[in-house]
């Protein structure tokens, strides 16, 4: 396994890594398309901004749930009671895809979002050291971009077969996958001792500000998360103008999904591993702003549909294959304890509350006509 740089005793812990993380990427990628087609073109795209702080709001009750639940509680066991759960409710909204349903899919395939990735990444977290982290991280997110290049492929002739409604039973089928492969990890988890309720809330309150370490990494995600969310805003109401059909909509979020994926795939292969052996991973927390800084500068000057595909791309592109290796490996310095509190509270709580503030800047703009939808272009300037 010295090709693809993974030991001999390491290789079934990362195959099962990978399928995990290729059945959650898959399962977002479908249900982030589904959601965002059925609401941009039932609703109005003023409202989209809501989705954003309504989801803020919703986040941060989850999070808070989910940092009391987990306590004690091995990764693996609590990623399948939890995907077994986000299954059952996606087969409700399945059957009931209609009304105020609408709305309440698009913020709960969010929170489905956001969880499992961060179950996700605790769970590798346990099974992985730094210096292993720094060879498999990459590997295993290029899970992740066969699965975006697959199923944006299979998007289109399913919707045009199947109707895209019908799209969330493959988001239920993916999650089945990674579900699946987290009750394969159980043996892995490293048997620890376990803490009583007392300590730990002794340790949560007295460690209950950020130290400096993680104040930074907590500034870097909120400016990213701020900054997406403008571009996500733009990116959709450009392709919705561009897309007026549901499916043709869904359709092109399926070839929009591929695409990044094969980019993000070259990414993982050609450059990631390089620049953090190379360089170190400061050197590949650079790519993503400075993406975001010419791609901004280019819609702004030229307000096509063709500049904000770029804009969007280059987000994903290098947040999904150089900054999400690198940002996950900050973590691993931390202890176990403080990571399981921290983690969530700034991936999720933090960032929901940065992009929550995005929604409604966006909404109040929009809302007192300053920023028409044939003027999105000027949010580049935030």
């Amino acid at each position: 396994m010295n090709i693809i740089n993974i030991k001999d005793k390491e290789f079934y812990l990362v195959t099962i890594l990978i399928v995990m993380f290729f059945g959650i990427t898959a399962a977002t990628i479908t249900g982030s398309a589904v959601r965002d087609a059925i609401f941009l073109i039932r609703y109005e795209k003023k409202f989209l901004p809501l989705m954003y702080v309504i989801i803020a709001v919703v986040m941060t009750f989850f999070i808070e749930i989910y940092k009391r639940i987990s306590i004690n509680k091995s990764p693996s066991t609590f990623f399948v009671l939890s995907g077994s759960f986000f299954i059952a409710s996606l087969f409700v909204f399945h059957r009931n895809l209609f009304g105020p349903m609408v709305p309440l899919l698009y913020v709960w395939v969010e929170v489905i979002t956001i969880i499992i990735i961060i179950q996700f990444w605790m769970l590798a977290s346990e099974l992985l050291d730094t210096r292993q982290a720094k060879r498999i991280f990459p590997i295993i997110t290029a899970g992740g971009s066969f699965a975006a290049i697959g199923s944006g492929y299979l998007i289109k002739p399913f919707v045009k077969h199947y109707g895209s409604e019908n799209l969330l039973l493959l988001t239920i089928g993916f999650l089945a996958l990674s579900t699946f492969a987290a009750h394969l990890l159980k043996r892995y988890i490293p048997k620890k001792v376990t803490i009583e309720p007392t300590i730990i809330n002794k340790t949560r309150i007295k460690n209950y500000k950020l130290e400096p370490y993680l104040k930074h990494i907590a500034i870097m995600i909120a400016c990213s998360a701020f900054i997406s969310r403008l571009v996500d805003y733009q990116f959709k109401v450009m392709a919705s103008n561009a897309f007026p059909s549901q499916n043709n909509l869904v359709s092109f979020f399926g070839t929009y999904y591929m695409v990044t994926g094969a980019a993000t795939l070259l990414m993982q292969s050609v450059i990631t591993g390089f620049v953090l052996t190379r360089f170190g991973i400061l050197a590949g927390l650079i790519f993503l702003p400075l993406s975001l800084l010419f791609g901004s500068m280019a819609f702004l000057i030229f307000g096509s549909f063709a500049t904000v595909f770029i804009l969007k791309f280059s987000d994903q592109v290098f947040k999904f294959s150089m900054n999400n290796a690198v940002k996950e490996i900050l973590w691993l310095p931390l202890s176990s304890l403080k990571r399981n509190r921290s983690k969530p509270f700034i991936d999720g709580t933090i960032k929901s509350f940065v992009e929550g503030i995005a929604g409604a800047a966006i909404f109040l703009l929009v809302y007192f006509n300053f920023l028409p939808d044939s003027k999105v272009y000027l949010l580049s300037i935030m």
